[in-house]
């Protein structure tokens, strides 16, 4: 039986309309420059497959495979490929520990925040070098929500941040993998594993509305939220305290928060 881990965020809608949001040239930049328009690629994790659809974009003579365990996503991502009007993308429902996918089947492979979510992330690599081709590169990005820093200093954040590490860490997953990330691609046999970083910063009226508002509706109607009840980490009532204080920050006129994105680069030994 394929192993299944609990998906710390869950698919509520309000989770899935903010990550439809992100794009390639935002997300997956640090790996570009390793890409050739004629490369066969695999996006591990791709959930509603917005970055997925962008790759497909940049590989106009190759082809771009999406992989994600909620078929409800897939779905998504094959409806906007398929307004998209691109030939060159697929996308299948599958784990990441086991793809129906031979040995050395893609030039590159790129996977975004899903490492954090595993409580196997050595199994998730193992089978990306096995599917990579000889040479083949990977680029993963991940969080460190333990980079995070904001202002003003408001006890609903700080309790917040607390609750997603007690839910992750119970899930049996890792908010801050970004940190290890080069740890765990070396372990699993990756060569010349490199590492940079890209800052997510919210600092003006639009931008901190929409963090704020986000994780004020996530708070209480995804994953984190239930979870968090569920395992005792928290009650209801504190929840939707959480909730009232994103709402607090983000009408703020000081308002700022920012946090890191480990970008990893590596490749399959030839």
């Amino acid at each position: 039986m394929v192993k299944q881990d609990v998906y710390l965020h869950g698919h509520d809608e309000s989770v899935v309309s903010q990550h439809a949001k992100r794009t390639a040239g935002e997300a997956a930049a640090f790996l570009r420059p390793h890409l050739r328009s004629d490369m066969s690629l695999l996006d591990m994790g791709c959930g509603p497959g917005s970055i997925t659809v962008g790759l497909a974009e940049w590989l106009t003579d190759g082809h771009v495979t999406g992989v994600d365990f909620d078929e409800s996503v897939i779905e998504t991502a094959q409806g906007d490929a398929a307004a998209r009007g691109l030939t060159n993308t697929k996308f299948i429902s599958g784990s990441v520990y086991e793809l129906p996918f031979q040995d050395s089947s893609f030039d590159a492979i790129y996977s975004h925040q899903v490492l954090q979510h595993l409580s196997d992330p050595q199994g998730m690599l193992r089978e990306a070098l096995r599917i990579l081709k000889p040479g083949g590169v990977v680029g993963i990005r991940e969080v460190d929500w333990g980079t995070a820093s904001w202002w003003p200093r408001l006890e609903a954040l700080s309790r917040f941040l607390e609750i997603y590490n007690a839910v992750a860490d119970r899930n049996g997953g890792d908010a801050n993998m970004g940190r290890r990330v080069r740890s765990e691609m070396n372990s699993a046999g990756f060569a010349d594993v490199t590492v940079g970083a890209g800052v997510w910063s919210f600092g003006n009226p639009d931008e901190i509305k929409g963090w704020g508002e986000q994780w004020a509706t996530r708070t209480l109607e995804s994953n984190i939220g239930a979870k968090a009840v569920e395992y005792g980490i928290a009650n209801q009532s504190e929840l939707e305290s959480v909730s009232k204080g994103w709402m607090e920050w983000s009408r703020d006129p000081d308002a700022f928060y920012t946090f890191i994105h480990a970008e990893a680069l590596g490749w399959k030994p030839a």
